[in-house]
């Protein structure tokens, strides 16, 4: 083989090895939008309000803004989970 044709040839190919190397990957292709559909009969709120106090332990309950009761860590053992009663205010 010709050396001249040889030390000609190990640049180019050593060149379209690395722009080769170097060129970018394809782009992933977009997702599909997301549809979010709405429930056709969305139920009435049940809204629970639950405030407990850290310093004595006890949890007022409220149901729909209306005052049910409250939990203070005295209800009976039998009770999983415990049921909120009316507690007087300690003011």
């Amino acid at each position: 083989m010709n050396r001249r044709i040889s030390r000609a040839a190990l640049p180019l190919l050593l060149s379209i090895a690395i722009a080769s190397c170097s060129a970018a990957p394809p782009a992933p292709p977009a997702p599909a939008p997301a549809v979010y559909v709405p429930p056709s009969d969305v139920p009435p709120p049940d809204e629970w309000n639950l405030f407990p106090d850290p310093t004595t332990g006890q949890v007022d309950v409220y149901h729909e803004g209306e005052y049910v009761g409250a939990i203070t860590g005295s209800e009976p053992a039998g009770q999983d989970p415990p049921i909120p009663h009316p507690v007087v205010p300690a003011n």
